[in-house]
């Protein structure tokens, strides 16, 4: 239902409309079907929470977020939706224009389409040399988010791995030789001679 009180707030992430600033724009409440609700709740990213009540009267998503085909002027000249008006405009989806504008694919139904659109414009391969060119795998092609390495990588690293642990073992012994050599007294730069030992430290030598 349309409002035009001015103190109401588009709920829709990202959208800063209010009746106040935009008079022109229609606000319109949450449908009392829950079927519909849950539809205009997924469609605007935003579940009920801690931080997001739908209030009857005090939540709302503005005109700005459906299509002209969604609305009609009522008789008395107010602007309503039509029964089943689901907001589809959005910063997202360049407002119904973009990708985000329809349920957006899985990794592999991306990869199968491109992988498609592919073999329509590839060469036509030999049939002799069919057999030696390896089909890709379509979820890799999109991403190996989900793909487990191969056991000989997994051993590789574990090697690797390994091989680094004992080189930091060695370079903190190094390390810790060095700390120790530094600390130790200099006492050869002062005393070169028996002499020197016996003047400064009372020792007849070294």
């Amino acid at each position: 239902m349309a409002q035009s009180l001015r103190h109401c707030y588009c709920s829709v992430p990202g959208c800063s409309n209010n009746k106040k600033n935009f008079p022109y724009l229609s606000f319109h409440d949450f449908p009392a079907d829950a079927e519909l609700r849950a539809c205009w709740v997924r469609a605007i990213r935003r579940d009920e929470g801690p931080t997001f009540k739908i209030l009857r009267g005090s939540t709302y998503v503005c005109s700005q977020h459906f299509t002209s085909e969604e609305t009609y002027v009522s008789a008395s000249g107010c602007n309503k939706l039509k029964k089943g008006a689901v907001p589809s405009r959005f910063l997202w989806n360049d407002w119904g224009k973009g990708r985000g504008s329809q349920a957006r694919e899985s990794p592999y139904q991306r990869a199968r389409k491109r992988l498609a659109e592919a073999d329509e414009t590839e060469m036509p391969v030999p049939e002799s040399s069919t057999e030696d060119v390896p089909h890709p795998d379509p979820v890799l092609t999109d991403h190996d988010y989900t793909c487990h390495p191969s056991p000989g990588k997994m051993d590789s690293a574990a090697r690797m791995i390994q091989q680094l642990k004992v080189q930091v073992v060695t370079l903190e012994h190094e390390i810790q030789q060095l700390t120790l050599k530094n600390q130790q007294p200099l006492i050869s730069r002062f005393c070169v001679t028996d002499e020197d030992y016996r003047y400064y430290t009372r020792f007849s030598s070294k």
